[in-house]
């Protein structure tokens, strides 16, 4: 339900669900809920069964909700042209206990704060990262295998795929997760924000192949 004001009086986080089919401000049905973050304050919409890419809508724009539906702020075009990529993300390096690490932090969906959605040691992630792994966005965009390695710095050349037209170059600040098992890196950022971070791409790197110890 909303009040007057069409702003939401009850506990949004709770009462959205899958499934749930999503109006903009015109009434026009702009796709189904197809993911829900409530630590960070979004809601995927799937706009087309087609494709493979949501909308990320922030709580912050609903005004009205039941079981079945729920009602945002903005039209369908406004929608498409400001949530069709995942919220921008930053990564700030820090000294945490000691150990050098990376902090991730997104704009919140409910207030637009900055919200820490990972923190990662980088050294950590340095020793597991090898040539030849497959590295994947944080909104699961195959960007392709680790051509290059340079385990000093941690930067990783990502040979040229389907996704883009020249290697490219991935920090290891951005790195989520390594599955040594499957040979595959997950990354905190998404397509967008690579596409936003080229140009602190390193003029010098020593690439070699990264060594995996037993322990790592």
């Amino acid at each position: 339900m909303a009040n007057i004001e069409g702003m939401i009086t009850e506990d949004i986080s709770n009462t959205i669900a899958l499934g749930q089919t999503v109006y903009d401000n015109e009434s026009t049905k702009v796709g189904t809920v197809d993911g829900v973050d409530r630590q960070t304050g979004y809601l995927m919409v799937e706009s087309n069964p087609f494709s493979e890419k949501d909308l990320y809508i922030p709580f912050s724009l609903i005004t009205n909700i039941d079981p079945r539906e729920l009602y945002v702020s903005q039209s369908k075009d406004e929608l498409h042209s400001d949530y069709a990529n995942p919220p921008a993300r930053s990564t700030l390096v820090e000294d945490v206990d000691g150990k050098e690490t990376a902090t991730t932090t997104e704009p919140s969906g409910y207030d637009g704060t900055s919200v820490v959605v990972k923190q990662a040691k980088i050294d950590y992630l340095k020793k597991r990262i090898a040539t030849g792994d497959h590295v994947f966005t944080s909104d699961m965009v195959d960007l392709g295998s680790i051509k290059q390695y340079d385990p000093a710095t941690g930067w990783m050349m990502v040979e040229k795929g389907v996704m883009s037209k020249h290697d490219l170059m991935v920090p290891v600040t951005v790195v989520d997760s390594v599955n040594r098992d499957s040979r595959e890196v997950y990354l905190v950022a998404s397509q967008a924000d690579l596409q936003r971070m080229q140009h602190l791409e390193p003029a010098n790197v020593v690439f070699a192949q990264a060594e995996v110890t037993e322990n790592s």
